[in-house]
């Protein structure tokens, strides 16, 4: 360990530390800031003669990372950044806390795959989808698919895990012989109806997409699994990953994803965050039955430009009592009431469950902002 490392551990530490007396937060972010800012290469040494499996993905990275980590316990003690701090700052952090620790799951931001490639020379990367997110930040999909693409040209050593069913995935690992493909039956994809490496128009017929121009989608999945969503898709990935990394037999489970439990004014909410049209699509095609409120933020996480709504189906909110809050909640309100959707509109979380019979348990579904003030 450099004499530099040695320093940024220790001032990362007190870093840490005083954000979390001054009440500034968990010191987590901050402290890998310090730790990086001190000793630029920490990243480089902290991952050496590691066991190194990196998640990324537009939606589902926490869940499924937080997931893979218990399934790698029986290797041993597990390093992992299950705050969700993703950036470099958290997963120099995370690799701090536990140094000890052989086998390393981390959640990566979609924007520093690439870099987080580079710097831990992982063994693994399990990618689980790519679609649009906020447009402030990602722009556009295809070119995160490019950006991965040639991160993984680098690093032909690397082993990647995919869901096949996403065309931006075979397009990433298109010519990366080390690569294991899931796949879960036909499903389309919002932001696929052309192939992200030729542009020509994707087929989209059973059992998956074709691209009759360069061929993509042909390729023969490795494994095949049944799953009713997302949350499942994800698990299967997880458990795919594990038995790479040498578990033998990873137990059968799902992700926990983004949902809270909350009792408000007597009543019962159920709360799952829902950030993009990826996350909103998945919600509303599962949603349970009973009244339903959705709660639209636009500050800076969110995403400040709403015009993602219309990319949403919102024909699964029909029979369903419907209420609508939210700083956006008329932008929300407009969109749902185009869709045939009938809804109320209220000022806060509190007049929204107020205007709800009292017989059912309520879901909320609520965007990143909405949710971490509540369910927090």
């Amino acid at each position: 360990m450099s004499l530099r490392l040695r320093l940024g551990l220790v001032a990362a530490a007190a870093a840490g530390t005083a954000s979390r007396l001054l009440g500034r937060g968990n010191g987590v972010a901050i402290a890998g800031r310090v730790l990086v800012a001190v000793a630029p290469s920490a990243l480089r040494e902290l991952a050496a003669g590691r066991r190194i499996v990196l998640v990324s993905g537009t939606n589902g990275k926490t869940s499924t990372t937080g997931l893979l980590a218990s399934l790698l316990a029986p290797l041993g003690p597990v390093s992992t950044n299950g705050t969700g701090a993703n950036l470099t700052g958290g997963i120099a952090a995370a690799l701090a806390a536990r140094p000890r620790a052989q086998t390393v799951a981390l959640e990566v931001d979609e924007m520093h795959l690439p870099l987080m490639l580079d710097a831990l020379q992982p063994q693994a990367v399990l990618l689980l989808n790519l679609s649009r997110d906020q447009l402030h930040r990602t722009q556009e999909v295809r070119v995160i698919a490019n950006r991965w693409r040639e991160a993984l040209d680098r690093h032909p050593e690397v082993h990647a895990i995919i869901d096949y069913e996403d065309p931006f995935l075979a397009y990433v690992t298109q010519a990366h012989e080390r690569t294991t493909r899931l796949g879960f039956g036909f499903r389309t994809h919002l932001d696929a109806a052309c192939c992200p490496g030729c542009s020509h128009p994707l087929t989209w017929q059973p059992p998956r997409y074709h691209c009759a121009q360069c061929g993509l989608g042909g390729r023969s999945v490795h494994r095949t699994e049944q799953a009713a969503g997302a949350v499942e898709r994800n698990a299967a990935l997880a458990r795919e990953a594990a038995r790479w990394m040498g578990v033998a037999d990873p137990p059968v489970d799902r992700t926990r994803d983004r949902v809270a439990s909350l009792r408000l004014a007597g009543r019962d909410l159920h709360l799952r965050l829902v950030k993009n049209p990826a996350s909103w699509t998945e919600a509303l095609a599962h949603l349970p039955a009973g009244p339903v409120v959705l709660a639209v933020n636009a500050r800076g996480v969110d995403g400040r430009d709403t015009s993602w709504l219309w990319d949403v189906d919102y024909t699964p909110l029909r029979g369903h009592d419907v209420v609508v809050t939210g700083e956006r909640r008329l932008d929300a309100a407009y969109r749902i009431g185009v869709a045939g959707v009938p809804h109320r509109v209220a000022a806060d979380l509190e007049q929204a469950v107020a205007a709800l019979p009292s017989d059912q348990a309520i879901t909320v579904l609520m965007s990143y902002t909405a949710y971490i003030a509540v369910a927090s």
